[in-house]
């Protein structure tokens, strides 16, 4: 079976995504955060890296929602393009209500 480029990318942002909850736990950021504070407008001004660990982290929270630790790195790829291409319109919009519209 090969494995798909996105796959690898995918687990590469887990891993990511990983060791920075990891520093945040370790008190490099005291101040506790709540996904569902999170604006389009915040996280589409994240700088790249963390802009894609922010997306991961949407990504890994809603499937962890659904009770799932499978996924389609093709299917996560496409609802990013459209999580953007909305956030870019909607700023005020809740990010992590966006991304779950975006992977129905």
């Amino acid at each position: 079976m090969i494995i798909s480029k996105r796959f690898w990318i995918s687990l590469f942002l887990v891993v990511l995504l990983s060791v920075n909850l990891a520093a945040i736990a370790m008190g490099q950021d005291s101040a506790i955060k709540d996904l569902n504070d999170y604006t389009c407008k915040d996280v589409m001004r994240m700088s790249g890296g963390d802009r894609d660990v922010a997306i991961g982290v949407i990504h890994a929270f809603l499937l962890g929602k659904k009770g799932t630790t499978r996924f389609d790195s093709q299917k996560l790829g496409e609802a990013t393009d459209k999580f953007i291409e909305y956030c870019l319109d909607n700023p005020k919009e809740k990010a992590l209500s966006v991304m779950e519209k975006m992977t129905k």
